[in-house]
C-alpha cells in the first residue's frame, strides 16, 4: 500500500463514525444592524437551548452590523437599546434585569432568513 493510501485509511479510522440519519444542525443567530448615525448599546433576552437568558450590553457602532449577538431557534426576542449619548432609546413593557438593573424590553418576533440561518433585527432612529 502506498503512503497516500495508508494515510487515507488511517485518517478514516480516526474520524468519528457518523450515522446515516445524523444531521448537522446549527442554531440560527441573531444579527443586529444599527442603521442610526450614532453608536448604540443593546441587551437581548432570548430563549436559548437551556431556557431564557439575557446578554450583557453589546455596543454596535453607527451604521454597522453585529453578527450572532445570540443564538436561538425561537423567533421571539426581547431587547432594550439606547444610543451611547442616551438621547435615543428602544424600549417596551417587559421588565428584564441586565447587569443588576431592570430595563423595559421591547418584544419582537422576527422571520428567519433560511439562506443565512439567522434572524435579523434592524434598529433605525425612526422606530425608537
Amino acid at each position: 500500500m502506498n503512503t497516500i493510501a495508508r494515510a487515507a485509511v488511517i485518517a478514516g479510522l480516526l474520524l468519528p463514525a457518523v450515522s446515516a440519519n445524523a444531521s448537522l444542525t446549527v442554531t440560527p443567530g441573531l444579527t443586529v444592524t444599527n442603521s442610526c448615525n450614532t453608536d448604540i448599546a443593546i441587551a437581548v433576552h432570548y430563549k436559548g437551548s437551556t431556557g431564557w437568558s439575557t446578554t450583557s450590553f453589546v455596543s454596535i457602532p453607527a451604521r454597522k452590523t453585529k453578527e450572532r449577538v445570540v443564538s436561538s431557534s425561537n423567533s421571539i426576542f426581547y431587547y432594550y437599546a439606547e444610543s451611547l449619548s442616551g438621547k435615543i432609546r428602544w424600549s417596551g413593557d417587559r421588565n428584564v434585569r441586565v447587569e443588576g438593573k431592570t430595563y423595559a424590553m421591547k418584544e419582537m418576533t422576527l422571520d428567519r432568513d433560511e439562506d443565512r440561518n439567522r434572524y435579523h433585527l434592524r434598529l433605525t432612529c425612526r422606530n425608537a
